[in-house]
This record gives structure tokens, sequence and C-alpha cells, in this order.
């Protein structure tokens, strides 16, 4: 994981303690300089802890209730009721309970058994993490489908969180093209997604960028202009396709209207078919099409509907 220069102010700290000898928070079982940036700082925001206080253990897999702790730290998501919601069978006594309760009552994906031995999965973590970082704000992200070889492996929620957070510069595909979902969370992994998160979300605070992206196609932005293609059905009748990228699939694509010119050419006037602003819509670039027909012989040019 790439660990970019960002969260100013926290580095500078972690800067003046370490000045003229080691960090007051170093590990000893740390040793790459890039990871010890991040436990340093993370340490100093009070978000991770040693398991020991000269130990870190970075290559320990991050239990179910430890990656809850930490997206609700990470991002200061509060426990606004004492008492515990029906949604999660714990019990109140429990060293996590404060952290489920707060994540469940921050619209965070909170199985309802938390399994206290269970081993947090690279799936289940990007999920809340990205969840986390919605309750920050809305931010502008590169609409970039981004290929993932075993994207077969991701559940829904998992690949919009996947894809995301991979144009977000949070995380990374492994040297293969894989994120291996199934696979459990080590601390380390853990801590670097979170320190880019956090790096991700104090970059667009400081510069006010906390707008949501343009993703309506055609509204403040330029407007999407669909390819054609053109197949011949028979010698009488031939199929015009229209093809477009969309922010997500809840976006369509309509053909309103074919106009024949006398020059054996086709006007095809297309409409954009916007999302059902009550439903919610994994953010994965889609592909979408519309078709209709024309004579065989004829060539085709797409205009948007009103002009």
């Amino acid at each position: 994981m790439k660990h970019k220069k960002g969260l100013a102010a926290t580095l500078a700290l972690c800067v003046s303690l370490t000045a003229g000898g080691a960090s007051v928070f170093a590990f000893s079982d740390i040793k790459d300089e890039g990871q010890k940036t991040v436990v340093d700082t993370l340490k100093s925001k009070g978000i991770v802890n040693g398991v020991t206080a000269d130990l870190f253990r970075p290559d320990v897999a991050l239990s179910e209730p430890q990656g809850i702790q930490l997206i609700v730290k990470a991002f200061g998501l509060q426990n606004a009721y004492a008492e515990a919601s029906a949604q999660n069978k714990i019990s109140p006594d429990t060293w996590y309970a404060d952290a489920v309760q707060a994540a469940t009552q921050n619209g965070l994906s909170i199985p309802v058994e938390v399994n206290p031995q269970g081993k947090m999965t690279r799936e289940q973590f990007v999920i809340l993490l990205h969840e986390g970082i919605n309750t920050t704000g809305n931010y502008p992200v590169i609409m970039k489908y981004n290929e993932v070889k075993d994207e077969k492996k991701l559940s829904k929620d998992a690949m919009s969180a996947v894809q995301n957070l991979l144009n977000m510069n949070i995380i990374e595909l492994d040297k293969d093209g894989n994120f291996r979902p199934d696979q459990s969370l080590t601390r380390m992994e853990a801590a670097s997604m979170i320190f880019n998160a956090l790096e991700f979300v104090d970059q667009h605070s400081d510069d006010g960028s906390t707008e949501p992206a343009p993703t309506n196609p055609g509204e403040g932005q330029q407007a999407i202009v669909p390819a054609v293609t053109i197949s011949k059905v028979d010698d009488k009748t031939s199929k015009v396709t229209l093809t477009a990228e969309m922010p997500h699939p809840g976006y369509g694509l309509k053909i309103d209207e074919v106009k024949l010119e006398k020059d054996k050419h086709a006007i095809v006037k297309y409409s954009i078919v916007q999302p059902d602003p009550d439903k919610m819509y994994p953010m994965v670039i889609t592909k979408v099409t519309a078709e209709a027909e024309i004579p065989t012989g004829y060539t085709a040019e797409a205009q948007p509907s009103g002009k």
C-alpha cells in the first residue's frame, strides 16, 4: 500500500516527536519507514494501539470487533443512545459493545451477531470503511471502472466499495490485479487503509471540496455521447445500436425518434433515463444500450433529444 503525504498537522506532530531520536510511539516489530509513519500517526490520534507497549503485531489478523472499533475511532462515530439496539445480539458488558452500537446507529452494515474470535475479511472491512467515509460528507470521485481479476468473489456492496476506494486511491489491488475479498485482513493492512482514508477526507475537507461530484449525465458535466453501430438484419432492415457508459446501473438510454434524411442519413434522437431517486445504486461504471431499426443502406448519427 502506498502512503501519500497528508494529514499535515498530525504528521508535523509526529516529526516533532521523532526529531533527534526514535519516535516515542515506535514499535520494535515495525521496520518499514512508511509503515512506521502510518502507525505513529494513527497512534498519536488515539485510533490504534499496540498489543503491548513495544509490539504492534502488524501481521496478525484483525478480529471482527477490532475492525469495527477501528472504523468507529477513525471517523469519530458516536453512540447516541445508552440502550443497546435490538438489531445486535451483543451483551452490553462486552468491550466492543459501544463501538458496535455507534457503528449501527451511524448506518454501518454491522451483522446481527459479531463473532469476537472471528477474523475480519478484506471484503467486510472495505464495506465498513466506505460507509465510514460516507458519514463524514460527500466527496468527488472519478467514475472510472477498475478491472478486478477476482471480482466474481465480491458481493454487490463490496464491488461498489472496492471500485470507489480504488478511485479514491485508498486501497490497491495486489500485483496480480486481485483484491482477495475472502482473505483475513492484517492489522497493518487495516491501518494503511484507515490512514489513506483519513488523508483523503483531510485533503478534501481542506480545499472545501465536500460537495458530491456531478453524476447526472448531461447536467453539470459534458453530456455523454453514445457510440453508434449498425448491423444488417436483412436486405430491407438494419439495426442501429447506441452504447454509452453511465456512472451506475440506475441510468439508462432511450431512443426517442429516428429521422430519415433524404441523403440516406438517419438522425437518432436519444435521451438519458434518470435513476429512481428513492433507490440506492452501486457506484460502478455500467454500459447501457438502446436499439432501433433503420432502412438498410442508411448511415446513422446520434443526437440528444431537444437539439
